[in-house]
Order: C-alpha cells, then sequence, then structure tokens
C-alpha cells in the first residue's frame, strides 16, 4: 500500500508519521488481536489529536472495549470526542454495577442508562449496542443490538478524517499541579517538554528548580529565550551554572525580552573584552579601556575574572587595581575556576583523549562525553572525576553507539538515575530499553515519567513499564497506594483506571481527608469509571466549594447520585448554571431543573 499524501502529515515528528502509516494500514480490515493491542497502546500514549480522532472515527475499532476505554482515559484526545466516550464508559459502569445494587436503586440506574444512552451521539449508539451485545445487557426496550459496523473505504479523506471537531459547550478550568510539588518535579523530571513547561512557570521556585535540573541542556535553555519572562531571564543570569558560558550570554543579550539593564552590562563586558582582546593599541583605545572599566557592574567582575584565567591571566592585577577603587568587595565564586580549553582551536585526538582523561571540571567532563569520537567518550566514563550529575546531562544528546556503550557499562548502569535517563534516550535499542526497565526498583513516579515521555520510540517499553506499575501498585498496601496517589497528583488513574477505580477502600479513605489535593479530587470526579459512593463523598467535600471546577465535573458525570447532583446544582449561581445549560453533556434531569 502507497504512504497516503496528506498535508497534515507533513506536520507531526517522525514517530507520529510512522504510527500514522501503521493505523492507514491496518484501518481497511478487521484487526487481529496483537493489532487491537497495537491500537489500545497507541489511544493510550499518543499525545497527537489527528491521530488520536483517527482512531474515534474507526467504528470497528471503538467495538473493542479496550481501544473505547484508552481514548476516554488520554487526556490529549479532542475534548468532544472524550467527553462522548466518557458517557458511553459510565454507562458500561452502571450497567455492570447494576446486579449489586441495592433493590431500591435499580429503578433509578435503570433510568439512568436509558438517559445516557438517549444523549450519545448517533455514531456511538451502534458501537455502545455492539459492545452491551457482548456484556448480554440490552440497551433499548426491544432488546436488539446491531451487527459489527461496516468497514470503511479504501481511500478515504484523510484530512476531513483526522480533523478534530470544534468544542462544544464549556469546559471546565484545568487544575495546577500544587507549587511544591511542581518545584519537586521540575527538578526531577527527565522529560524535556515538562522541563520546558516548569522553565514558563509563574512560580521562582518552579523555574529555579527547573535550572538545576542536571538534564536541562544549553540547547533546551537557549530554545526556551524567546518567549521568556523578564525573570527568567534575571535567574539565569543569576545561576552560576549558566552564567560564565559565552553562548549563554550572548543569547541572553540579544534576546528580544532581556531586561535593558542586564542587556547593558552584558554589551560593557563584551565590548571590554573584545579591547582586552586586540591591547591598547593607541591612546584612545586605553580611554575607552579604562572608561568601560568604571561602568562596570560587580556582578560582571566575577566572569571578567573568569575570562582573565583563560585568556590573559597578565590582566587579573588591573582587575583588581579597578575593583579596589571602586570599594567593592572581592568575589571568591571565580577563584575555583580553572582555565578550560580555548574556543575555535583545533585539538588533536590524542589532545582531547588526554582532556577526557585528566578533565576534572563539570564542563570539560560534558565536553568529553560530547565529543564526537567514542574513544574520548570511552575515556570520560573512566574518569574518577566524572559524576552521575555530568553523565545525566549529556544522555539526552548520545547517540545510539555511546548509549548502548553506556548501558553496557558496569559501573554507571548500576546507578538508579543513570538508568532512569537512559531510558529516556531516544536512539537506545529496544532490547536494551527493556533490560534496563526490568532493573528498575524505583518509586512509581519512574514509570509515570516513562509513560508520559513522548520521545520514548518503543511502544512494547511503554507496554512493559505499564504492566511493571500494575504490578508494583497491587502489590502495595492501602496507606502506600494513598502515597503513590497524592505523589502522582491523582496520575496512576490515568494508567490503571481498573486498579484504582475499582479499590474502593483505598479511595474511601484518599476522598476522607479533608486537606485532599483539589488536582485528585477533579479527576475523581471526572473519570467515568469512578463509583458512585465515591462520588457522593466527594459532593460532600469540605474543598467543593471553593473549587467550581470539582463542582461542574460532578455535574456533567452521569454516575453522580441524582441527590448529590441537585444539592450541587442548588449551590450555583444563575450565571454558572447557564454556562453548564450550553453542555451537551449535562444529565436529562438537571437540564430538567432549568426548565
Amino acid at each position: 500500500m502507497a504512504e497516503p499524501e496528506a498535508p497534515f502529515v507533513l506536520s507531526l515528528p517522525e514517530p507520529d508519521r510512522l504510527h500514522f502509516r501503521n493505523l492507514a494500514l491496518i484501518r481497511p480490515q478487521m484487526p487481529s488481536e496483537r493489532q487491537v493491542e497495537l491500537i489500545e497502546s497507541l489511544g493510550r500514549n499518543l499525545t497527537s489529536p489527528r491521530l488520536l480522532t483517527l482512531i474515534a472515527r474507526t467504528p470497528h475499532w471503538l467495538v473493542h472495549a479496550p481501544v473505547l476505554h484508552a481514548l476516554a482515559g488520554n487526556e490529549n484526545t479532542p475534548e468532544p470526542i472524550r467527553r462522548d466516550l466518557e458517557m458511553a464508559v459510565s454507562l458500561f459502569d452502571l450497567m455492570r454495577e447494576m446486579e449489586r445494587a441495592p433493590e431500591g436503586e435499580k429503578a433509578e440506574r435503570a433510568e439512568s442508562i436509558k438517559a445516557i444512552y438517549q444523549d450519545l451521539p448517533p455514531d456511538l449508539k451502534p458501537i455502545v449496542k455492539q459492545l452491551a451485545k457482548q456484556l448480554a445487557k440490552s440497551v433499548h426496550s426491544t432488546g436488539s443490538t446491531l451487527e459489527m459496523p461496516p468497514l470503511p473505504p479504501a481511500e478515504p479523506d484523510w484530512e476531513a478524517l483526522t480533523l478534530p471537531p470544534q468544542g462544544r459547550g464549556p469546559a471546565p478550568l484545568p487544575y495546577r499541579i500544587p507549587k511544591q510539588d511542581r518545584a519537586t518535579a521540575a527538578e526531577a523530571t527527565l522529560v524535556q517538554e515538562d522541563l520546558q513547561r516548569y522553565l514558563a512557570d509563574e512560580e521562582p521556585e518552579v523555574r529555579a528548580a527547573a535550572l538545576r535540573n542536571p538534564a536541562l541542556s544549553e540547547e533546551m535553555l537557549l530554545a526556551c529565550l524567546p518567549g521568556a519572562s523578564r525573570e527568567l531571564f534575571e535567574e539565569i543570569y543569576q545561576e552560576a551554572r549558566w552564567y560564565f558560558k559565552d553562548p549563554v550570554r550572548e543569547a541572553l543579550a540579544e534576546a528580544p525580552r532581556c531586561p535593558a539593564a542586564m542587556g547593558r552590562k552584558m554589551d560593557a563586558t563584551r565590548d571590554l573584552v573584545m579591547l582586552l582582546e586586540r591591547g591598547g593599541q593607541n591612546r584612545r583605545h586605553l580611554h575607552r579601556i579604562v572608561s568601560l572599566f568604571t561602568q562596570m557592574e560587580e556582578s560582571e567582575y566575577q566572569y571578567l575574572t573568569f575570562w582573565a584565567k583563560r585568556r590573559a591571566p597578565s590582566m587579573l592585577r588591573v582587575i583588581k587595581v579597578f575593583f579596589d577603587r571602586l570599594q567593592r568587595r572581592r568575589t571568591n565564586q571565580a577563584s575555583g575556576l580553572s582555565p578550560v580549553q580555548s574556543e575555535g582551536r583545533w585539538v588533536s585526538l590524542e589532545e582531547r583523549v588526554f582532556m577526557a582523561n585528566q578533565a576534572t571540571q563539570p564542563d570539560q567532563m560534558v565536553a568529553a562525553l560530547r565529543d564526537p569520537d567514542p574513544q574520548v567518550f570511552a575515556v570520560a566514563l573512566e574518569n574518577p572525576g566524572l559524576t552521575a550529575r555530568e553523565l545525566i546531562s549529556a544522555i539526552p544528546h548520545l547517540d545510539s553507539i555511546r548509549a548502548e556503550r553506556l548501558a553496557s557499562s558496569r559501573t554507571w548502569s548500576a546507578y538508579p538515575s543513570v538508568r532512569e535517563a537512559l531510558l529516556h534516550n531516544v536512539h537506545l535499542g529496544e532490547d536494551t530499553a527493556l533490560g534496563l526497565l526490568r532493573s528498575l526498583d524505583g518509586p512509581p513516579r519512574v514509570l509515570l515519567d516513562l509513560l508520559r515521555d513522548q520521545r520514548v520510540p518503543h511502544l512494547s517499553v511503554k507496554k512493559a513499564a505499564l504492566d511493571m506499575l500494575r504490578e508494583s501498585y497491587e502489590q502495595m498496601t492501602i496507606p502506600q497506594r494513598i502515597v503513590a496517589l497524592r505523589g502522582s497528583g491523582g496520575e496512576l488513574m490515568r494508567h490503571l483506571p481498573a486498579e484504582v477505580l475499582k479499590d474502593e477502600d483505598t479511595l474511601r479513605l484518599l476522598v476522607a481527608d479533608r486537606q485532599l489535593d483539589p488536582t485528585i479530587l477533579l479527576r475523581l470526579a471526572r473519570n467515568k469509571q469512578t463509583p458512585r459512593p465515591i462520588l457522593e463523598l466527594i459532593a460532600g467535600h469540605a474543598a467543593l466549594m471553593a473549587h467550581p471546577a470539582v463542582m461542574t465535573e460532578l455535574l456533567l458525570n452521569p454516575k453522580t447520585p441524582r441527590e448529590a447532583s441537585i444539592r450541587i446544582w442548588a449551590l450555583l449561581s444563575d450565571s454558572e448554571q447557564k454556562h453548564l445549560l450550553r453542555s451537551p453533556h449535562l444529565p436529562t434531569a438537571l437540564r430538567a431543573l432549568a426548565d
């Protein structure tokens, strides 16, 4: 089959292009068991709205319950599609609970099932009937069901088929993770997309933690500068890790949003360094040098001292004279810096190997790890001065040869942080990644980061990580499960919906905490697989009134008990009720109250 030509394909990243080709290849036929597993994995892990829309608009894939559940649980699925799928999921949950429901509630739940089914879009009703047939539950008074949906045409309009629908009705405002949790994640995450988001965070503590992250590379930092805030410029300038790097200083000074005072003092230092490198050619040059020295800011003397120790040691006395004349106290930050190799000079392989073996400074270590010759990399790994921090900062840039070489190192592969960082390297082989994954023995956060990283190219690795996460959760005690759910901000519910949402004992204790993170409450209120008793507990939670988004999600969840929904509806203002009435997913019983 020839590759389908569609303009939007060129806008997709390379991994998503490969996924689109696979989906387009298997779409015209009935999927095998392995193909259903592939589609389920893609529906759970993809972030591209185009590809998720394509899966959602293929009826003979949705009749497989795992695919439907995966799309409904993926937060990147376009909002209108996801909410429709969630309604179908809630309908099946209510059908399963009918057997265990008390006699007094069965009639109410039967009415809820009928109302939810009537609110489903027409294209979902045949799929729901087919899945209901598998459950041996009728969803209509006749009990009739449809057969398997027909296969799609061989040459569809890919552009129209993958175009996400426009949003229908209001969408609740998303919650932000608490500041302290964001700061902790910013300092430890290995996902580059998350790191870029933390660098743009409005809280200075979160940005500072992201700047300390060893996985933050110079290239990533430079890419964030065009849209960075003025506060981030100051924080980068005050961070010693970036303050002395010439490319970072140049990018800071040339960025459009750079504060004027910072740009002026760095420009003055740059002009002074250029004049000092050329030497005092005449009296005019000497007057200019003296003038620039008198304009020097105290913070720039650290960089100027660092430059002089590398390029012009004879100027150190002159710098000290001017520093003392201006009655500024002497800095000691630059005293620990040692000369590094001058930029722009060709260095032989022998010299680079020698430097890799003898280097003691972090910048020299990182340069040796990124050297184009694998011999230099191998020697740098044996350097006793190399630490895991420098190694982790270089891992995202390693090619396949170096990544495999590092993975086979008995010394460094024993470090859990190095193994974790290697798993996020896009060039690591599938077999090697699976081997490293089996050796991981860390908190659930490690596996969650791997599942969230869209750069990981191997679906088998993500599937194995999901299996390990499921096994780890099942072996936890209830207190340990509560700690894991809190630590992940409730994200465990997305990847393990069956295990987490069916564990009512854990959820009851979790929701009973009056200081619970509202993000977890929102996830529980939004999920259509959350048990009805838990939704009722959330409706009485102390944090409910302070967070309208939780109230909105409870009202849009068709599984919320009717009494709780009516009580919450009465607490809303007229404008909030009108806002919710515009949503097609508002249950019929609440819509009738407004009438």
